[in-house]
């Protein structure tokens, strides 16, 4: 579960935006210990070459002007963890020499030319056997490991003798220490209240958008979205109210016009049913008040949808199995097989009258053209789906969609009865598109047609 909530969260705008503000704040701090350590790196070296410098020339004037016997407390007195010191006969003869630091320590010690100055620099990765120092300890058969050496070399004294020393660098501290960890952490947890504050605050205005825009999607009268919020959040608030209230006005102006011609039709076609009927019988009569009377129940069905369309009707919660199983009885008190065969517990919330007449067309097509009729009822996480399978003959697969037009009449295929002007299905598909759902028409494996109501929860 836990698992499927940040997987939800990482995949929403403030959890990736988070996410990508931790990742450029842990890989700057990556970077800034990395830039620290080096130049931490640079300036030491140069702080303890200058120091091991200084440290060298006042041990060579000590062992130069002092007694012999002394010379030993002298050494003791002059090593330290990152310079070692000792004095022997020997002269060394480096790979290479370090002539300005040479002349910077001949100087400071005021060497005449004859006595000699041997300095070397040797890079941190650069390996070197260490000259033998009295108080190293030795275990025979392991070798210990050498930190890294700045300088090594050996100074003449006055009497013959080399003082030889080498510098070692300083011990690395870690880069990522206690402290370190835990400024990152509090640095992180800090940006991350901040970010999490400030993406709700622009966030919670998107949120609103797109609850008003399912209720708008559903057919539901959608109050204005309050613009509030960064100017971008703002100005899309202010574009969403105004398409909602053009789409609004399209609507109510579509709907009056249709009702409106609908309505004025009707006197013509009056007009003209009570001239036929000064006409001599005849076949023309016939065919003339036939003709009037199936414009007149267009106008009808056209009219009639026109206004229930126009009602806008309360969006409420209803019991779905209650208003197809009371649609069903209604069927069977007339004599027609239908039946309610499988069935789901829901509540759901949509215009009652809009959902009972589009279920009635699919319900009354379903016994006129297939005679049986079995209604399923299913309850899924996104969505219901309403199930309606009659037995008929069923609809050629190149005119499913046709039948969804209106006043199309595919007599051929349906054997349908005089008087139906063809809006049935298309009044039914109407209405199920006002609640945001779906109605597909599909040929049954067994035989017969299906239609499939899709409601979104």
């Amino acid at each position: 579960m836990w698992i499927k909530r940040l997987g939800y969260w990482a995949g929403s705008l403030a959890g990736q935006i988070i996410l990508v503000a931790l990742f450029a704040l842990l890989l700057i701090q990556l970077i800034g210990v990395q830039i620290y350590r080096l130049e931490r790196e640079e300036a030491l070296g140069l702080v303890n070459s200058r120091f091991t410098l200084q440290r060298l020339t006042a041990a060579t004037r000590l062992l130069n002007e002092a007694p012999g016997e002394l010379r030993s407390e002298i050494l003791k007195a002059s090593r330290s963890e990152t310079l070692l010191l000792n004095i022997d006969a020997s002269r060394p003869a480096p790979a290479a020499r370090n002539a300005k630091l040479e002349h910077i320590v001949r100087t400071k010690l005021d060497y005449p030319p004859g006595r000699a100055v041997i300095i070397s620099a040797e890079t941190r990765n650069g390996m070197l056997e260490l000259p033998p120092h009295p108080h190293r300890h030795r275990h025979p058969g392991r070798r210990p490991p050498l930190p890294d050496i700045r300088l090594y070399g050996a100074i003449e004294l006055a009497d013959g003798q080399w003082l030889h020393f080498t510098s070692l660098t300083d011990r690395e501290t870690p880069g990522w220490s206690v402290k370190a960890v835990l400024s990152l952490v509090l640095l992180a947890g800090l940006l991350t209240g901040l970010m999490i504050w400030l993406l709700q605050r622009t966030t919670r205005p998107l949120k609103e958008l797109a609850r008003q825009a399912e209720r708008l999607g559903r057919g539901d009268k959608a109050e204005p979205v309050p613009e509030s919020g960064p100017r971008e959040i703002r100005e899309t608030l202010a574009a969403f109210n105004r398409m909602q209230d053009r789409l609004d006005r399209f609507v109510s102006d579509r709907t009056r016009m249709l009702a409106a011609i609908s309505h004025d039709l009707r006197t013509p076609i009056t007009s003209l049913r009570l001239r036929t009927e000064f006409l001599p019988d005849g076949e023309d009569k016939h065919k003339l008040q036939a003709g009037l009377k199936q414009m007149e129940q267009m106008l009808n069905a056209t009219l009639q949808f026109a206004r229930e369309d126009g009602l806008a009707e309360p969006v409420r919660d209803l019991d779905l199995p209650s208003l197809l199983e009371s649609l069903c009885d209604d069927l069977q008190d007339n004599g027609h097989d239908v039946s309610l065969v499988e069935q789901s517990p829901i509540i759901y919330r949509g215009r009652p009258t809009a959902l009972r007449r589009a279920l009635q067309n699919l319900l009354d097509n379903g016994v006129k053209y297939g005679g049986k009729v079995e209604v399923r009822l299913l309850d899924g996480k996104e969505s219901v789906r309403i199930l309606v399978h009659d037995h008929g003959p069923g609809i050629p697969e190149q005119q499913l969609e046709e039948v969804f037009k209106p006043f199309i009449r595919l007599d051929s295929a349906r054997n349908l009865e005089d008087g139906s002007v063809g809006l049935g299905l298309a009044i039914a598909r109407t209405l199920i598109h006002q609640h945001g759902g779906s109605l597909e028409l599909a040929n049954h494996p067994r035989g017969g047609l299906l239609a499939t109501v899709t409601l979104p929860r």
